[in-house]
């Protein structure tokens, strides 16, 4: 054990770098230190954080000066009583946990009190924690790992008369066995709870609990307590639902009004230009300004016409040059597929190619969507990405439009892809069939020769062992595959 004197502070100061002035110091590390007693600490006024934990200190002394104290840790110790902590007014955090108490006692003096660990100590009874009924300000309680074999309604009296109790730790003692319905049961008694013993007390949780307790406390009858959990989960289903339909409908208000906005500005414009719509234009995120033809715009007429920052990208004009507005990059033509087409056409109809996509259309005009499925459309077999295109191009030369055949009239070499995803194919085919074929014909592995043999062959003083890989015939026993 050491001594906690004036050299071995300055010592764990120098160490720790904190202030040589005693009273500057807001925190003290002391924590494993094996320390036996507490003392030499009146010089350390301003002290906040104490750590003393993991020394050999059997008794609570030593700390009257510490008046400003808000975290004290004395766990892993080998005290046995709570006391000569009455300086302490202002604390916030006490940790107690991993010593020998049998009861909590003296803390009513802590008024701001919010934490108390007393976990793996010597707690017994109901009334070994009873004290916690005079700390008001007590939010977390952990008295998990003790010794509690108590009547549960007196404890459960105790926890329910805590008024802002939010965290409980009770796990660990004989007593959560004999509570019945123990998450229900502490949840209802208990008002203000949130956490119970490593699981958070949700909204939900909270009005299932409480309904079941109300009836559990009038009836005493397990069933209908369950019975109102469950009208209660129902409820809580409803009111759910009920929100949700009604953050959907204040979505579809939002985008009904502003179609309103966008029509009437559209409205304005046509007024004010004769009838005709203005060009479509859109922030430019590289702050350049072009016209109608793609030039660069003086920035200062833009400035003089529409305010300062002010930055336009003339969208229509971008599409003209293939290039799209809102990335920059080229657009590229893409050939649509038959069954694309005849998905579009039959939702939209024919010509549907040339339908804009700013179009404003109200959602009760847009037809059903016809039910599709990968089979109605593939068939029943498993295609893959090559034997789909292949399909598809198949589907395409079969088609005539007027006298003549589609491959007839091709001018892109459709034709010869198609031949050249035919012989891709074939060549997968065949080499899964030769694949197979070799496995099939693998015959089993033998088993391996006689110990006399492998001697004969490596020497009468090799050694045979589990594990490692058999030698290749011919070669010498220093040649050994590694071990696995």
């Amino acid at each position: 054990m050491t001594e906690m004197n004036a050299d071995t502070l300055k010592e764990l100061i120098k160490k720790d770098k904190l202030y040589i002035t005693p009273e500057l110091n807001d925190k003290l590390y002391l924590h494993y230190k094996g320390f036996k007693k507490v003392e030499n600490l009146e010089a350390y006024t301003g002290l906040r954080v104490l750590w003393l934990e993991g020394n050999g200190l059997d008794k609570i002394e030593g700390l009257e000066a510490q008046t400003e104290m808000r975290t004290l840790y004395l766990q892993e110790n080998i005290i046995t009583k709570i006391e000569n902590l009455d300086s302490m007014t202002k604390l916030d955090t006490l940790n107690i946990s991993k010593n020998f108490v049998s009861k909590i006692e003296n803390l009513s003096h802590m008024k701001d009190l919010k934490t108390l660990i007393i976990s793996n100590n010597n707690l017994t009874t109901a009334e070994s924690i009873e004290h916690v009924k005079d700390i008001p300000s007590l939010n977390a309680l952990d008295v998990q790992q003790n010794k509690i074999d108590d009547d549960p309604e007196k404890l459960l009296s105790i926890l329910e008369a805590c008024p802002d109790l939010r965290v409980v730790y009770l796990k660990g003692n004989d007593i959560v066995k004999k509570i019945s319905h123990y998450r229900k049961t502490l949840i209802s008694r208990c008002k203000m709870l949130k956490y119970l013993d490593d699981r958070p007390v949700f909204e939900d949780e909270r009005k299932r609990c409480d309904a079941w307790g109300k009836v559990m406390k009038e009836t005493g009858d397990v069933q209908k307590a369950q019975e109102a959990e469950r009208e209660a989960i129902k409820m809580i289903r409803e009111e759910k639902k009920a929100r949700e339909e009604r953050s959907f409908r204040q979505f579809e208000e939002m985008v009904r009004e502003g179609q309103k906005i966008k029509r009437e500005r559209e409205e304005a414009e046509r007024a004010k230009n004769g009838g005709v719509l203005g060009e479509k234009t859109i922030v430019s995120t590289d702050h350049k300004v072009f016209g109608s033809d793609g030039a660069v715009i003086d920035e200062k007429k833009v400035e003089q016409d529409m305010g300062v920052g002010s930055h336009l990208v003339n969208v229509d004009a971008m599409r003209k040059k293939g290039i799209n507005p809102f990335s920059g990059e080229p657009i590229v033509d893409v050939k649509e597929s038959k069954v694309v087409k005849d998905a579009r056409e039959e939702r939209w109809g024919p010509g549907s190619e040339q339908r804009s996509l700013t179009k404003n259309v109200p959602i009760s005009e847009l037809p059903p969507a016809p039910p599709t499925t990968n089979d109605e459309i593939w068939g029943d077999e498993d295609f893959s990405a090559e034997a789909r295109k292949e399909k598809e191009l198949e589907e395409y030369y079969a088609n005539t439009a007027g006298d003549k055949a589609n491959w007839e009239k091709d001018d892109e070499g459709l034709a010869s892809e198609l031949k050249r995803l035919q012989a891709k194919t074939e060549a997968l085919n065949m080499k899964a069939i030769k694949e197979h074929e070799q496995r099939m014909k693998l015959e089993a592995v033998p088993p391996p020769p006689p110990v006399k043999d492998i001697k004969e062959r490596i020497g009468e003083n090799a050694e045979l062992g589990i594990g490692g890989s058999w030698p290749k015939k011919g070669v010498k026993k220093t040649d050994f595959d590694e071990l696995d």
